[in-house]
């Protein structure tokens, strides 16, 4: 069984200076990394890897979340992540490591939506990732080169707001 969180980054200021790939987050962003971050460790666990686009926005969320739920291993930073196309996107999910059960990939749409569609096998409308959100799929697989298009059984979207809202519950 394999695990993977198709995780956008946090909302990230209009515009840098030095153009979008530059972008930081900002402070509703990197709240969100948080909150979501330690949902994440108590509702699934620790991730075994987290891979992350090169974007200064995408590397900031996956260092707050990786914080947030405790994971002591090194990110992995993926340039290709940045401005993929699907067929990128699915090619990194079936390089990751076997030995990796639970990754977390950390992103930008609108490939992570198209990304999630694929894997789950589900209309592409029907996923909605708003920043700091992740799609969550599991896979009957014992390699990742074996998930393909349709395979990955669809848990649903998980959004900072619906976590804030169950908190308050």
């Amino acid at each position: 069984m394999k695990t993977l969180l198709i995780l956008r980054h946090g909302k990230a200021q209009r515009d840098a200076p030095e153009g979008d790939h530059a972008r930081e987050l900002n402070e509703r962003g990197r709240q969100a990394s948080a909150l979501v971050g330690s949902y994440i460790a108590s509702e699934i666990g620790v991730p075994d890897a987290i891979l992350t686009s090169d974007a200064t926005r995408a590397q900031q969320t996956a260092e707050i979340v990786a914080e947030s739920l405790g994971y002591g291993g090194q990110l992995t930073v993926v340039p290709q992540i940045y401005d993929a196309e699907l067929n990128t996107l699915l090619a990194l999910v079936r390089s990751i490591l076997d030995e990796v059960d639970f990754a977390i990939l950390v992103g930008h749409n609108p490939g992570f939506e198209e990304l999630a569609a694929a894997l789950a096998g589900i209309d592409e409308d029907d996923v909605l990732l708003p920043t700091a959100a992740f799609a969550h799929l599991q896979f009957d697989v014992d390699q990742w080169d074996e998930a393909r298009k349709g395979t990955g059984r669809w848990l649903g979207v998980i959004t900072p707001k619906a976590i804030a809202a169950d908190a308050e519950e």
